[in-house]
């Protein structure tokens, strides 16, 4: 068994071959890879739709790693028909490729709409044997991962229920590992076992933590109602996975931050968490600590620092203000952030985020192993 978390395994297996500009992403694709070997135990279960402006970006290699990964595997599908869609939808991952050539669209948009919420059915005439035609109801609830050229392609209320990933084109520094399926595959069958095997052992306590997730995922409470029913399933993933690991709060915010990029929803909040977590930082070696909104931000260690007016507005919006400060022989206009105060914000950030995991009802489940750090 590898000493690596298994989510951080998936994760690190898409990425060898496929390339996304934002590294979090890869989590959010383990996690949801493995919510399709018991989606059934979810009241929603998300889509991915993978697009690009261009081709040859990726999107369809992408969709190969899954076909190797996710449970019951359509294969890869290109312009189904509806009939196809919903016969094949029930117990199966569909893999649909090339969306934009759709010619079907307005027929297949009901089977998607209806698709994501656990108990969805579409109804059809059915010519019996007497030749007489019976309405005939058709689950099609199901994991589902699309690609395509263009974001309009898929309708609104479609994308509503979807995991939107922006993919480019590689550049040569970006270049992924050659994808040669009958090379990868032994490998890739051994990991799809071992994700099968622990979603068995696990299901119990994620679904206990599904359940209860208004006090056990609290971390969400800040999105969306569509949002946080498609991404539950896969935080209580990431919480088991992640469980009495130092890893927990950062594979938390790691999610946020996917979830902020694919479905443009909380992102506000992802960059308020991201930003008082590195104050937080700074302050325990300086505190309290004094600075301008750009000083404040030249402090950050991010690779994309917020800009003075990202920094002002983060800390107004939590009740920090820019105040004169006596500094040597002059008075400034500066912010002075206590690390005690900082490290309460931070606290408050994560309201709710206690785990059923370490409560009675789950005393004795071992918990996942430990990841080690990215390489």
């Amino acid at each position: 068994m590898s000493e690596l978390n298994l989510v951080e395994r998936i994760a690190e297996f898409i990425k060898r071959f496929v390339f996304v500009k934002d590294p979090q992403i890869y989590r959010l694709l383990a996690l949801w890879v493995i919510q399709t070997h018991f989606y059934k135990e979810f009241e929603y279960t998300g889509y991915i739709f993978a697009h690009s402006p261009e081709p040859e970006s990726g999107k369809s290699r992408l969709l190969e790693i899954l076909d190797l990964l996710v449970a019951g595997s359509s294969g890869l599908l290109y312009q189904p028909t509806d009939a196809i869609l919903f016969r094949t939808a029930d117990g199966k991952t569909q893999l649909l490729d090339e969306v934009d050539n759709w010619t079907n669209g307005e027929s297949l948009r009901g089977i998607l709409n209806a698709g994501f919420h656990r108990g969805g059915i579409v109804q059809r005439n059915e010519q019996q044997k007497s030749g007489k035609y019976k309405t005939v109801g058709f689950p099609v609830y199901g994991p589902r991962a699309m690609a395509g050229i263009g974001l309009g392609i898929l309708h609104g209320t479609t994308r509503d229920r979807t995991f939107i990933i922006s993919m480019v084109r590689q550049t040569q520094a970006e270049r992924r590992e050659r994808f040669r399926s009958r090379k990868v595959k032994p490998e890739a069958d051994q990991l799809s076992r071992e994700i099968t095997a622990w979603a068995g052992k696990n299901s119990r306590r994620i679904g206990e933590l599904y359940d209860r997730s208004e006090e056990t995922l609290g971390y969400l409470a800040h999105l969306r109602d569509r949002t946080i029913d498609i991404v539950e399933p896969l935080a209580a993933i990431l919480e088991v996975a992640y469980a009495a690991t130092p890893e927990l709060d950062v594979s938390r915010m790691g999610l946020l931050e996917a979830v902020s990029l694919t479905r443009k929803d909380g992102g506000e909040f992802v960059a308020d968490h991201r930003i008082f977590r590195e104050l937080e930082r700074v302050a325990a070696a300086e505190d309290p600590l004094v600075g301008s909104a750009s000083e404040l931000s030249q402090k950050c260690s991010f690779d994309l620092k917020p800009t003075e007016y990202e920094m002002a507005g983060t800390l107004r919006r939590h009740g920090f203000e820019n105040r004169s400060i006596r500094m040597g022989q002059s008075v400034r206009h500066r912010y002075e952030l206590p690390y005690s105060q900082l490290s309460e914000t931070c606290r408050r950030f994560t309201v709710g985020e206690t785990s059923c995991i370490e409560s009675e009802s789950v005393a004795g489940l071992e918990p996942a192993p430990a990841p080690m750090p990215e390489k």
